[in-house]
């Protein structure tokens, strides 16, 4: 095949290929190109100028009406009820979110193309429906060449969509390179708007939350990480949000809320941990009694060998913190040794580690 014929190949796929003369009569087009309209005569070219415009206006409505149909399907079907979508099985969700929209679809077309046929009857007269069935052997030569010198309005539709895509893939990551760099606030605002537009998003809402808790908004830090937990169908922001409760919480809510978490935890290395983060919050709120039989707990386990997730090291500095507070300043230089031998480079604080950078 030769380009010229690559082309036609094209055009005959294209809206401006409306119309063909087959045995002394014109087939037209319909919006749904499978339909054809046969005339028992050779259409004179005016009106088939006069028809393909015509044509063009209605397959920009059925365009347009498609793409809304889209957008709203989108915006008030898939979107909000994405969790009940994601929990179906998987072909009743596939089943779902393909059959209503084709079908919407296709009863979008049938509507414009009888719209489109009733025009036929009043302008041009009565019709044979036959198949509409273009080749490189009965096009009209003059619109393809017309067809060749118009501007093709597909590629800036193209662009858009490769540029809509690109804002849907990198923006996530973008926000991600903003809490790297600690520009929060520029974070937040990227979020708002990507979230705008993208409402199901976990990453981005983790994104946000980790911003907002860095600029001191711990309740709506909390609720981004609830909404991250519910976009990815898991749990893996739990923990998150039991460290930003830890700003904001009363002592008494928040001692519960850890003994809520601990005893719903089944995996026993992350218990460990939830126990290390409640023993040093009992260290931040100087309750040093229950912080040092905490600490001992763990420790104990970790010199049981048993599968840890906190870090030893900061146990050991911790509950040294605990012991001198409460007078043993012996024991507190033998944790305090083993802390920094364990871990010589470390920083040590009394602060909790449960929020972590997404």
């Amino acid at each position: 095949m030769n380009i010229s014929d690559y082309r036609k190949k094209i055009f005959l796929n294209s809206q401006y290929c409306n119309y063909y003369n087959e045995n002394n009569g014109t087939v037209l087009a319909g919006i749904l190109r499978k339909f054809g309209y046969m005339y028992s005569v050779v259409l004179p070219d005016e009106k088939l100028k006069e028809i393909s415009k015509t044509y063009r206006k209605f397959t920009t409505i059925v365009n347009t009406c498609v793409a809304a149909e889209i957008i709203l399907y989108i915006y008030l079907i898939v979107f909000p009820f994405f969790t009940s979508f994601m929990k179906m099985p998987f072909i009743a969700a596939v089943l779902v979110l393909s059959l209503i929209p084709l079908l919407m679809l296709y009863l979008t077309y049938l509507g414009i193309n009888y719209l489109y046929e009733n025009y036929l009857t009043r302008y041009v007269g009565t019709f044979r429906r036959t198949t509409f069935n273009p080749s490189l052997k009965n096009i009209d030569e003059k619109t393809f060449e017309n067809y060749q010198k118009t501007p093709r309005k597909s590629v800036y539709i193209l662009s858009a969509i490769i540029v809509i895509f690109c804002l849907y893939a990198f923006v996530p990551v973008w926000v991600e390179n903003l809490n790297l760099n600690k520009k929060f606030d520029t974070a937040v605002k990227v979020s708002n708007v990507y979230l705008a537009f993208v409402p199901i998003s976990a990453e981005v809402y983790a994104n946000r939350a980790y911003a907002k808790f860095n600029l001191k908004q711990y309740k709506s830090a909390e609720k981004d990480y609830e909404a991250a937990n519910k976009y990815s169908l898991s749990d893996n922001y739990s923990e998150d949000i039991l460290g930003v409760k830890t700003y904001y919480l009363t002592p008494q809510e928040m001692i519960k809320d850890f003994d809520a978490a601990i005893a719903a935890e089944k995996d026993e290395p992350v218990k460990y941990l939830l126990q290390y983060e409640k023993a040093t919050y009992l260290l931040k709120i100087k309750d040093y009694n229950s912080a040092l039989n905490m600490y001992n707990t763990i420790l104990g386990a970790y010199k049981q060998k048993k599968k840890v997730f906190f870090s030893p090291a900061r146990a050991y500095y911790n509950r040294g913190t605990a012991l001198n507070n409460l007078g043993d300043i012996n024991g507190a230089k033998i944790d305090f040794a083993i802390a920094r031998r364990m871990c010589p480079e470390c920083t040590f604080t009394a602060d909790t580690t449960l929020v972590q950078r997404p």
